[in-house]
């Protein structure tokens, strides 16, 4: 027990600097509690992995800000553009009641609709062409497998014949900096997909709402007369806010997400209550129990990384959702022109 309270206590517990992979540093702090340890960790090939892991994950955040940065400004200029079209609607049909201000109005709006929607069509082509989502994808995959490249060497570097002290460093080095620090991770994501994907259904039930009173009152109110049927531009911004809210979804993945980092955290959790009976193994001489177990983490971590990619198409899918909204609105705002030189032409 002392062994390994010993081990435990030398590596210390997790920090929020732990999320780089400094092993040069991280050797200068064990040098004189585990020198052994110390010693591997400033061997070339950790070293250079944790280089590799450093560079990938700078340009792997770098791409995931340029892509949220364009997709996102799409999709807010993409709702605009609707929201300009339904406005235009509206004054089409309120143009008696507006008289000399209708024409002015019309101007305005349409200019501010054709600079949305460049706006949004330019993000897209940002978007597609410059294969931003693709790139994002790319280098957190190398990324991820230049991290779990390190660990794996570590744990599986040797000097000699078994040493269950050095073992057991590898263990609490791998559960600091790798297993600890993953679940916090996870957990930290969870919440942040389910309060994000609440807020999504908060717009999508605005949307509903909206577009049902929107609809019900112009077809009751409108009855009465004609000028009330306006009303119905505002069904438009509803369906427009429901579009918003699905690319949002469908860009986040808060719902999935949410749900696949809970059964990873859940699924790590139950690994690291084992870890006891793992530096037991140890202890007792085990050649294969640090390995098995190390492995046992990483393929989970495999597995939710794998899955994360596979929810890209979903990300190409709410791209190509904007696109075809965007040529929507471009029609209602067509479709409202026409309204209106009807309604001169009268």
């Amino acid at each position: 027990m002392t062994i390994m309270l010993d081990a435990a206590g030398i590596i210390g517990s997790d920090s929020p600097s732990d999320y780089r992979l400094s092993p040069i540093e991280h050797a200068e702090q064990l040098g004189t509690a585990a020198p052994q340890l110390a010693a591997l960790l400033t061997r070339s090939a950790p070293v250079e992995l944790a280089q590799q892991y450093a560079d990938a994950d700078t340009e792997a955040l770098a791409a995931e800000r340029t892509f949220k940065r364009w997709v996102i400004r799409a999709n807010w200029a993409v709702l605009t553009t609707a929201t300009v079209s339904a406005l235009l609607m509206a004054v089409a049909l309120l143009g008696g009641i507006l008289g000399g201000l209708t024409q002015p109005t019309l101007i305005v709006l349409a200019l501010i609709g054709v600079a949305t929607g460049g706006i949004a069509s330019m993000s897209l082509f940002r978007v597609k062409e410059g294969r931003l989502l693709e790139d994002w994808m790319t280098a957190r995959a190398r990324a991820e497998t230049k991290r779990l490249s390190y660990f794996r060497h570590i744990v599986n570097s040797s000097d000699g014949p078994l040493d269950p002290q050095l073992e057991l460093l590898k263990l609490e080095y791998f559960r600091r900096y790798q297993l600890d620090l993953q679940l916090a991770y996870y957990r930290t994501r969870r919440s942040g997909h389910r309060n994000s994907a609440e807020r999504t259904l908060d717009i999508s039930a605005v949307s509903v709402l909206v577009a049902a009173i929107a609809s019900g009152a112009a077809g009751v109110l409108g009855a009465l007369r004609s000028d009330w049927a306006a009303l119905g531009s505002l069904a438009v911004f509803g369906a427009a806010l429901q579009a918003f809210a699905a690319a949002r979804e469908a860009l986040n993945q808060d719902r999935r997400n949410a749900e696949r980092y809970d059964n990873t955290a859940q699924a790590l959790q139950g690994l690291r209550e084992r870890i006891d009976d793992v530096r037991q193994g140890i202890v007792a001489g085990s050649t294969s129990v640090l390995g098995e177990y190390v492995g046992a983490v990483q393929d989970q971590l495999s597995l939710e990384h794998r899955q994360w990619l596979e929810g890209a198409e979903n990300m190409h899918a709410a791209v190509a959702r904007l696109e075809k909204a965007l040529s929507g609105g471009a029609s209602q705002k067509d479709a409202a022109s026409s309204a209106d030189g009807a309604n001169q032409k009268d």
